[in-house]
This record gives C-alpha cells, structure tokens and sequence, in this order.
C-alpha cells in the first residue's frame, strides 16, 4: 500500500518540485551577441497576410510561422504613405516634419530637371544603423535605393549599402546570403528593403484565381515572360518599360481590372515570403536564427478601389486611409522569446528603432528619437506614453494631410495646394479644406466620415480634440534637411516606380 501510494503520488511530487512549467527567461544581450535583421517589403498592407487574418489566398506561410515564434503588434501605423519619408522615420525615429523629407513627388522631379533643389537628411541626425555600428555592430544594407537612395542619406553608418533589390531573383539575393555566410561569427545589422510587391506585380500564382483557366493560361504566359526579362536590363533602365509592358498586356487581353490587378499583388506577397522562407532556412543553417532579432515591416499599403473603384494599379501616397498606412509588424526574439503574443494598441513606426535599441540595451548619448520602446509589451506591461494617438503625415502630392489614430478613431486634416505652396507643410490652416472623422469599430473601411452632413454635438467635441492633438503635435516637430543633388540611376529607379510619372 505504501509502494502504491508512492507511485500515485509521484506526477505531483514532480511538479511540485519543479515548480510547475517555468517561463523561457528573456534574452539577455549581455550573455550573448545578438544580431539584428530589419526586413522591409515595399508597398505592403497588413490585410494581405495570414497573421493579420487574411484567408482568401495563402499568401505568407513563412511569415505566418515566424509570427507564431514572435510578437504581432496588430496596429502598425506608418508615418508617411509614401516611401522616403516613411523610411527615413522607421531608421531615424523622427517623423517627416523632423527629418525634414516632405517633398512631394513632383517636387522631386522638379529637382531631377534642375528646376529646383532636392534635399537629404542632415549628417546630424542620427540613424539606427550609425547607432549600432559605434556599438560594434558590423553593419550592411541591400535595398532597392531609388526612394531609399544612398544620395538622400539613407547609407549614414552603413558600412556597405547596396541597391539592387529592386525585385528578388538569385542575382541580387545571393550576394546578401554571401553577405551573411561570410559574416556568420560577427555581430551584425543588416537592413533588407525590396520592391517585389510594388508594382510591377510580376507573380501570377492567383491569377486563375480571378480569370476563366484559358484566360488565365494565356495570361500567365505573357506575364512569366516579362518577368523573366533579365534583372541588368530592366533595373533602373528599363523599370518603366517594364510596368508599361504589364498594362499593355492586361488591356490586351481585356483583363485590366481590379481583381487581376489584386490577384497579381497578392502573388508578389507570396512571391517575397518564399524568398523569406530563404533567408530563414539559411539563418537556421548557419546557426544564427536564434541569436537573431527578425524585424519585419513596411512603409505603406496600395489602394484596391477602397475609396476609388479606379484606383487599382499602382497606386499609394495620396490618403491617409487604412488600406495605405496600416502596416505589418513582426519582431521575432532571440530564443523566440515571448512568442504567440499579439499586441492590439496602435503603435507607429517612429517606434521601430527605440524599440530595437532597448532591447539591445544600446543607450544613446543624445537621444532626440521621437517614438517608443515596445520592450514593455513583450515583457508583460505597457510603454510609459503620453501619446494620445499615431500620427502620419508628409504627402506625396501637392496637398497635404495629417492624421491621428486611436484604437477606435482616425481623425484626417486636408490642406490645400495653395495652403502648402504658401505656408509650407508644417502648417495647419484654421479652416482646412477638408476634414474627416471615423469611427474604426464600427466602420473599419472608413465609408462614413461622422462630420459629413449633419452630427451632433458629441461628434463636434470628439472632432475638435483630435484637431487640438493633431496641431499640438505639428508644433513640436521642428526639423530641417539638407539640399543634394540625385544621380541619374537615381532618377531612373524613380521614373521605373512610377514616382515620377510615365515618361
């Protein structure tokens, strides 16, 4: 009997004893080095990918499964919606109103002709990268550089900054994956940005999806043959060709339409996750996955005909709206640390790099970063903020727009053409030309602006808050950029983006 209640009694004198299941202590970065690789895929909105709920295709089974061993912060807001601005913010931590890149498209190419000078950010600000590598951090850049050129200061503290990532083929991804075996033993941070979901959208995996299979076949062919046009010949000179070739395929065939359009998009994502799957097979292969902080991330959506059925193509930096600023954030941890969790506040870009930093416990001497460490999420509390919302600004048009987000309300200031041609982007006229105000809960694709029409008084009040939030926010922002010249493979990446129009 003795003999038998022992063993009965074994299972829970075991756990007892050990205490029950114990937690995974958090990465310490002063038991190990650890690596930091910040992944930014061009063009991306949250609402194509698995982890964010999306379901119609599966377009990010990679990205799905790290998510899974990482943090999925639910609300990334960008800062700009298009791509200069909002870069710069994610690698300075300043919005654009500080690091000074608010020009609009035109502007810039106004600047490309000589009718007038383009800008960089100042040599005294400072970047992640600069950070990282005073703090012994090796540190390298393979990115698509156009919007992101080395011209516009975006190589400041990169020891090599390359920019041939226009879209991803075993040309340009195995020299990063060179890069990294080669690199293997040293602590390093390497920024990766591509364009393999902008437009040209060149993967047709869900194009039978949308099209009858004859259609599709045909379709398909087509397409596969302007995507296998050698990368040195279309990158930068022959990008423009390159989108002009889809459109004239698309109308040829009668398929130049919202869906397809959607379809194609969509197989880019799907396109840049297996190269993902690549990156994570060789991190795992060469031992480096868990030593490694994944951060991966964008810098604005695309528009579907949200707000414009003829808007479907190519088509970003002009609204505020969800499907063009709501961005994906994954960070997966050393140790996959803190994994399966899911972080609903809205949090912004500008958060990107403090919260990088204070994992690595990397101080700054002068810290003018403008965002938020989100350390505290993953570790079980909530960032000390007086942030009442997520800011964006700095248009890509003549117009400007500034918005806050909550998690319930965005609130969106257009100003007009004139405003900004007279007063500048940093101000706010006393009558915009246009204001807007959605509830996201129960209007989540922002149809029904509440001060349209008639509303009531509560409607007035909750709308002149968030005006006071937006002007008080533009005030404290105070920056300035320095005049520079672009290169002509610099004007020519841009044109083949369609930054600058069809030329």
């Amino acid at each position: 009997m003795k003999h038998a209640t022992l063993i009965a009694l074994l299972p829970i004198l075991l756990l007892a004893s050990c205490g029950g299941e114990e937690k995974p202590s958090a990465p310490d970065p002063k038991t190990g080095k650890f690596n930091v690789i910040l992944i930014s895929a061009d063009t991306l909105r949250a609402d194509r990918l698995g982890c964010y709920g999306y379901d119609k295709r599966r377009s990010s089974p990679t990205l799905d499964a790290m998510a899974s061993e990482g943090i999925v912060f639910e609300n990334l807001i960008t800062t700009s919606p298009w791509t200069t601005p909002a870069h710069l913010s994610m690698l300075t931590s300043l919005y654009p109103s500080t690091h000074g890149l608010t020009s609009s498209f035109i502007d810039m190419w106004s600047a490309l002709f000589g009718k007038g000078g383009f800008f960089k950010l100042p040599a005294h600000r400072v970047t992640l990268a600069e950070v990282l590598k005073t703090s012994g951090f090796k540190t390298v850049a393979f990115t698509a550089g156009g919007p992101v050129d080395p011209d516009i200061g975006f190589d400041q503290g990169f020891e090599h900054y390359g920019t041939t990532m226009f879209k991803l083929r075993h040309e340009n991804m195995d020299e990063m994956f060179k890069w990294i075996r080669d690199n293997s033993r040293e602590q390093f941070f390497l920024f990766w940005h591509h364009f393999e979901v902008h437009a040209p959208y060149l993967n047709t995996d869900f194009v039978t999806d949308v099209l009858p299979s004859d259609k599709g076949k045909i379709v398909t062919g087509q397409m596969n043959h302007i995507a296998d046009i050698s990368l040195a010949s279309v990158w930068p000179t022959g990008a423009s060709k390159l989108r002009k070739k889809q459109r004239a395929v698309l109308k040829n065939n009668d398929v130049f339409n919202m869906d397809v359009c959607e379809s194609l998009y969509v197989g880019g994502v799907l396109k840049q996750d297996r190269w993902l799957a690549k990156l994570i097979k060789l991190l795992k292969k060469e031992g480096l996955y868990d030593n490694t902080m994944l951060v991966f991330t964008s810098d604005h959506g695309e528009e579907f005909g949200e707000h414009n059925p003829k808007l479907f193509y190519n088509v970003h930096g002009h609204t505020l709206y969800e499907e063009m600023i709501h961005v994906p954030l994954v960070i997966k941890l050393p140790g996959q640390y803190a994994s399966g969790t899911r972080i609903g506040d809205p949090v912004s870009t500008v958060d990107i790099m403090p919260t990088i930093l204070d994992f690595l416990e990397v101080t700054l001497k002068k810290n003018q970063m403008q965002g938020i460490s989100l350390k505290p999420y993953w570790m079980g509390a909530k960032p000390e903020s007086k942030r009442p919302g997520v800011f964006t600004e700095a248009m890509a048009r003549k117009e400007e727009k500034k918005s806050i987000r909550t998690d319930r309300y965005k609130y969106i200031i257009t100003i007009a053409r004139k405003s900004v041609e007279k007063h500048g982007r940093d101000f706010i006229p006393p009558d915009p030309a246009r204001i807007e105000l959605y509830d996201l809960q129960s209007d989540p694709q922002e149809q029904k602006n509440l001060l349209a029409g008639e509303h009531d008084a509560h409607t007035n009040r909750l709308a002149a808050g968030f005006d006071s939030m937006v002007r008080a926010h533009q005030d404290s922002l105070e920056g300035e950029a320095e005049e520079t010249t672009l290169d002509k493979d610099t004007v020519e990446k841009l044109k083949g983006l369609g930054y600058m129009g069809e030329h």
